[in-house]
């Protein structure tokens, strides 16, 4: 195994492997439906309207000038109708219920960003004082110990917009560290990639658009950076105003959910449209974090991650304003749905909103060196086979059904033994 996660083409190879049999390729709520119905209207009908879509019945969905469309941002739709075409062509349709189309979209969108980060991954680890035998552990940790590995099983932009930050990080290192001109162009672009999938992961674009800026101020490599994460942002708000008619997320305009049979009319759980009060926030974050889907315990590594993090900006100067914008940027993000949502992310598997920041606070794997590993090492695997099945789990059902039990994680045991039995 070691010689296999030292060597990239075996890595690359394993990656595929891997991602061959951990898809879920069933539509199994209404968020995948959404974009589902995006992706077949592009091609099927070539318009952004979804009224024709075997998935309209989605109540994901705006109603704006007498037609449905999709409320998601539309770029990841995009991405699959690049995939969907020539599927299309064959007679390969999407539809409810196993789907091979689905299942190939999913492989050449969701699985391919999974794949390029974790690479990414190994490549930003060249920029790190970790120890070179170290490298493979790293590697499995990264790839399979979060809720990032069980997210990338289904088609969702929190999984591309967490590939698409850990991507661009190391695109930046190296445009840092190597002076490389178009590093910094794939940087940009993947960052506004990103934002334009997630939109409250644009703090990080804006984090190290100011670190760029500040670094090289305004030359060829800003310029370079800048133009490429407006390539993505454009499309994003051009198909944005061409639907409906403003720049601002369509999820936030509570009058596009007005229409017959929708649950979100005069609904309170629509995310980014009230703020809440402070003790409600209070209550909202602390449930978030450790509640039943609380997002520390879907995740265990983060009690270590999180103060290495933390300690990285305190005690050196190795990628310390860096540190500082993933440890800000995450704050923000996390904090904007603190206090603009009050549910807890549908049915998912934990709070799906978080997982985009994962790859990046995963990057501090690299400082595990700093720990007393003589007596950490039992405390370390205990929460990394925690980490790895809990992520396991996850791959049983993104959409956790709360009427078997409110706990995604006993949800799911309980659902699987239903099917074996």
């Amino acid at each position: 195994m070691k010689q296999i996660l030292e060597s990239p083409k075996l890595l690359l190879l394993l990656l595929v492997a891997v991602s061959l049999i951990t898809i879920n390729p069933r539509i199994n709520g209404w968020n995948e439906a959404s974009r589902m119905a995006l992706t077949q209207s592009l091609v099927e009908q070539h318009t952004f309207i979804i009224d024709e879509s075997v998935f309209v019945n989605s109540g994901d969905k705006v109603f704006i000038k007498g037609h449905f469309y999709s409320d998601k941002p539309a770029l990841p739709a995009l991405l699959a109708a690049a995939v969907y075409a020539p599927l299309h062509k064959l007679g390969l349709n999407l539809d409810y219920g196993w789907n091979l189309s689905y299942y190939l979209i999913i492989l050449f969108t969701i699985k391919t960003f999974w794949i390029a980060s974790i690479l990414a991954f190994r490549g930003a680890l060249a920029f790190t004082p970790t120890l070179r035998e170290r490298i493979p552990l790293l590697i499995v940790i990264y790839a399979f110990a979060s809720l990032a590995f069980c997210w990338s099983s289904s088609f969702n932009n929190h999984s591309l917009a967490a590939s698409s930050l850990m991507i661009a990080f190391y695109f930046y290192l190296r445009g840092k560290n190597d002076d490389e001109h178009q590093a910094l162009f794939w940087s940009g672009l993947f960052f506004g990639l990103a934002a334009s999938m997630d939109i409250p992961t644009a703090i990080f674009l804006l984090g190290f658009g100011l670190l760029v800026i500040h670094k090289w101020r305004f030359s060829t490599k800003a310029l370079l950076f800048s133009a490429a994460a407006l390539i993505p942002l454009s499309i994003h708000l051009t198909v944005n105003y061409s639907i409906g008619g403003t720049l601002l997320p369509l999820q936030i305009k509570p009058e596009f959910f007005v229409f017959e049979g929708s649950v979100w009319t005069e609904s309170n759980d629509l995310s980014g449209v009230n703020i809440n009060s402070a003790l409600f926030t209070a209550q909202y974050a602390f449930i978030s974090l450790f509640g039943p889907k609380g997002f520390v315990w879907y995740n265990p590594l983060l009690l270590i991650l999180t103060p290495l993090v933390i300690s990285n900006v305190r005690r050196t100067k190795f990628l310390q304003l860096e540190t500082l914008v993933i440890l800000l940027g995450t704050f923000i993000l996390m904090s904007y749905y603190f206090l603009f949502s009050s549910n807890y992310g549908g049915w998912s598997y934990s709070i799906r909103w978080f997982v985009p920041v994962l790859p990046l606070i995963f990057f501090y794997l690299f400082d595990l060196d700093t720990l007393e590993l003589r007596w950490n090492k039992p405390v370390l695997l205990s929460l990394v086979i925690a980490s790895i099945t809990i992520a396991g789990i996850g791959l049983i059902n993104l959409w956790s059904n709360p009427d078997i039990h409110i706990i995604p994680l006993v949800a799911n045991l309980k659902q699987l033994l239903e099917f074996l039995s």
